[in-house]
């Protein structure tokens, strides 16, 4: 599989779509440090150089096009795996797109198409905190690091290459019609929580009731149920 890796670059994410048309199925791109690194609704993601597992994967194949809502609770899932692979067992999925060691986030999940107008590629952006010691300026919510986790630095190439291998696999078995709900509810971060969050421009109240099969949530929110993209509702913790 193609594999391109910069010690400097923009945003992995951004160089895919620019480059998308000349580039195979599941190509990846790696970056040592990104100077306009991107998380969701146009957030800047920074991270000194060298200390963060940073890479952007292409899918072009059409059946994963299709099932593009379960790609980022997917991704999230494969980090999880790695992250598991490692000694790190506390390790949870919060929809739609990031993970949490705890109630800490450890990593983030952008996902990006471009569309002409029916969707021609996904973009799969993952951003994993792996060697940072500390963490300064303001967040959102809390982050933490692999290291703060475990005391010791991680070989971040050789995480990198465990990423690769696990995300393609389960994108490859989704393809084949694999249903991982059952991996996905086991690690669901927000099953059963109340928090406040914006419905429909309202703060209010919204309890987790589970993750749908498409990748859509279940809530219960003024004592009724309805189910959510990842567009509708803000969480704040």
């Amino acid at each position: 599989m193609p594999f391109f890796h910069f010690e400097t670059i923009d945003s992995t994410n951004s160089w895919l779509k620019e480059n998308w048309q000349r580039l195979e199925d599941m190509t990846f791109v790696s970056a040592d440090y990104q100077s306009a690194g991107r998380g969701r609704r146009g957030r800047r993601w920074i991270s000194p150089k060298g200390e963060s597992l940073m890479f952007s994967l292409l899918v072009r194949d059409e059946e994963l096009l299709s099932r593009h809502q379960l790609i980022s609770l997917l991704a999230a899932y494969s980090v999880v795996q790695l992250l598991n692979g490692i000694g790190l067992d506390e390790v949870m999925i919060k929809w739609p797109n990031d993970v949490y060691a705890g109630d800490r986030k450890i990593c983030g999940i952008l996902l990006e198409g471009v569309s002409r107008p029916n969707l021609q590629c996904l973009i799969i952006g993952i951003g994993l905190n792996v060697n940072q010691k500390r963490f300064e300026g303001d967040y959102r919510h809390d982050p933490v690091s692999v290291y703060q986790l475990t005391g010791r630095e991680s070989d971040i190439a050789g995480l990198r290459s465990l990423a690769y291998g696990i995300l393609t696999e389960n994108l490859r078995l989704l393809r084949e019609g694999h249903d991982f709900l059952v991996e996905l509810k086991a690690h669901d971060y927000l099953q059963g929580k109340s928090v406040r969050a914006l419905v429909n421009g309202a703060e209010k109240t919204v309890e987790a009731v589970s993750l749908n099969p498409d990748g859509s949530l279940r809530v219960r929110v003024d004592d009724r149920e309805t189910d959510i993209t990842s567009g509708e509702i803000s969480f704040h913790f």
